[in-house]
């Protein structure tokens, strides 16, 4: 082997570098993963200083071209072998880094953080606002202004035959992923006057300079609010640092020794998928994503990166508002299947978004549950690393999702500030139905087995889990029984097991069970799920003790 390949070749094995689930060791039935004795890595240091990096640019076309025809056809081509996710600690969790910082998915979130989200500061509170820049409408125009503090805002407007629509979709979303984990941008909804904006002398307006005249007619494009006095507008924050591109769909960023996931294999952005398909956000891309370079001490030439989530105006059923892409959520824009059926039946092939029509309602798009299925939710463009995204991946966001309350989700809605009390109603809704389809849908396609926790109990050690499906009340507990079973270290049976029938609630407890003395206590229970005639893949949790105190803790989960 060359030294090339003996330095690529960890790289391409992932966790082989970062491992973060453990080290593979000894034998049995169980097979020969074993992990450390210590606690579940919860944060990566990934912000290990780097020089600035060079700016990622990517073309729409490229990107299409990429997206609709390479990427998919040699995904295909090549059949590639199962990869799991990388970045994820014993647990099968995704630690907190420059890509996810872990939020409500581990622990009590209150309702009222989602009032604000990541927002720090508040543009309506510093006016007079100074334009920049302003974009020609397209549909809709944009501006750049910054407050009387010198903060930098993009301005972002609906259009005036769809007003809120886009503006509402961006808050509502930024606030769900913002509480999930996700990185995304300081964004609210402001109302102004036109007397609140001041044209710099400078500001730029396509190849010229622009003019009072000529921002008025931009804003004759923007929508207003309801009573037509002012306008209404999405106040996204430009970011804190330098901006360097967004992250690519495949491989990782030369020259960043922080990025040694491949992005097609992290966990985080695999399970984007499930987010996305909640929520009705199919303008999945490269540019819809933003990487900022923050130097760690001004002047140093030294900093790290963060990955940005961007752009939420097209989801919530947005982009399929009116009739067009009209094929939203259901296809990408353009789908072989799709293309070729109708092509072989002139037409006359039904396709499963017919008929289906927004509601009437101000600022609501065509988003609805009834005919919501989350495995059939795709972005408009296929999207490199869902391609490689498996039922483990969905399963952990749809965890996350899980701990969404209707007061979370009902304070996101309402900071879009929708006029209408009947459009905040019927998303809130809608987001719960959609969120109960993709907890049964991921829910149902592994061992729900989770939240396993291990006490001492007498002169033995109690072990409990959840049955997710059980715990969020997607299934019967009659008919549904659980096996545990004990081995050790080296994969024999121990003496120990137990039969539990299911209860309301999902919850599972056990009790006692002995550790061995070898190898500080190493266990491995053996959980097994059957509901009524089908036998689910075991859920095998290792255990060992601490050795600073001897008592039991979980050191690993295997899903099969």
């Amino acid at each position: 082997m060359t030294s090339a390949a003996r330095t690529e070749r960890p790289r391409l094995l992932l966790l082989a570098a970062l491992s973060l689930a453990g080290q593979a060791c000894g034998s049995g039935p169980l097979g020969a993963l074993r992990f450390h004795n210590h606690d579940p890595v919860t944060v990566v240091d990934d912000r290990r200083p780097i020089a600035e990096p060079e700016e990622r640019v990517v073309r729409d076309l490229t990107e299409d071209v990429e997206a609709l025809l390479r990427r998919p056809l040699l995904h295909a081509l090549e059949v590639p072998e199962h990869v799991p996710a990388a970045n994820v600690n014993a647990l099968g969790e995704v630690p907190d880094s420059s890509w996810f910082e872990n939020r409500i998915g581990t622990g009590e979130l209150d309702p009222a953080a989602l009032e604000h989200g990541p927002n720090r500061s508040d543009p309506a509170q510093a006016r007079p606002w100074i334009v920049h820049e302003a974009d020609r409408p397209d549909p809709a125009p944009k501006l750049i202004i910054a407050d009387a503090r010198g903060d930098r805002y993009l301005l972002k407007f609906d259009t005036k035959e769809a007003p809120e629509l886009e503006t509402g979709a961006e808050i509502v979303v930024q606030r769900l992923l913002w509480a999930a984990g996700y990185h995304v941008p300081e964004n609210q909804i402001v109302e102004f006057e036109r007397s609140d904006l001041v044209v710099a002398q400078d500001a730029e307006y396509g190849d010229g300079v622009l003019t009072d005249g000529q921002l008025d007619d931009v804003l004759k494009h923007a929508a207003r609010t309801a009573d037509g006095r002012r306008w209404r507008a999405l106040a996204s924050k430009l970011l804190a640092g330098k901006p360097v591109g967004g992250y690519a769909m495949a491989g990782a960023r030369p020259g960043d020794v922080n990025d040694r996931v491949p992005h097609e294999h992290r966990r985080d952005v695999r399970g984007q998928q499930t987010f996305f398909a909640w929520l009705g956000q199919t303008d999945v891309k490269e540019s819809n994503t933003l990487d900022t370079w923050l130097e760690t001490a001004p002047g140093s030439g030294r900093g790290h990166l963060t990955h940005h989530l961007l752009d939420f105006g097209k989801a919530l059923g947005s982009w399929a508002r009116g009739g067009q892409h009209e094929h939203d959520g259901w296809a990408p824009h353009f789908d072989y299947a799709y293309a070729s059926g109708s092509l072989l039946t002139f037409g006359l092939w039904p396709r499963p978004w017919e008929g289906v029509r927004a509601p009437r309602l101000r600022g609501v798009g065509r988003y609805e549950a009834d005919r919501f299925d989350p495995a059939a939710y795709a972005p408009a463009n296929p999207y490199t690393p869902f391609l490689y995204a498996d039922r483990f991946d969905a399963f952990w966001a749809a965890k996350i999702i899980a701990r969404f309350s209707r007061a979370h989700v009902a304070t996101a809605v309402r900071a879009a500030r929708y006029t209408d009390p009947r459009s905040a109603a019927y998303l809130t809704r809608t987001i719960l139905e959609r969120r109960r389809a993709v907890l049964a849908h991921a829910f149902g396609q592994v061992t729900p087995i989770d939240d396993v926790r291990v006490e001492q109990a007498g002169d033995g050690v109690q072990l409990c889990a959840s049955d997710l499906l059980l715990a969020h009340e997607l299934g019967s507990p009659y008919g549904t029984r659980y096996t545990l079973a004990a081995l050790d270290y080296d994969g024999e049976r121990l003496p120990w097991r137990r039969e539990l029938t299911g209860v309301a609630g999902g919850e599972l407890c056990a009790s006692g069970l002995q550790l061995p003395a070898a190898h500080e206590g190493y266990t491995m229970v053996m959980i097994t799920v059957s509901r009524g005639r089908r036998e689910l893949p075991a859920v095998i949790v290792h255990l060992a003790r601490r050795p600073a105190d001897g008592t039991a803790r979980v050191i690993g989960l295997q899903r099969r």
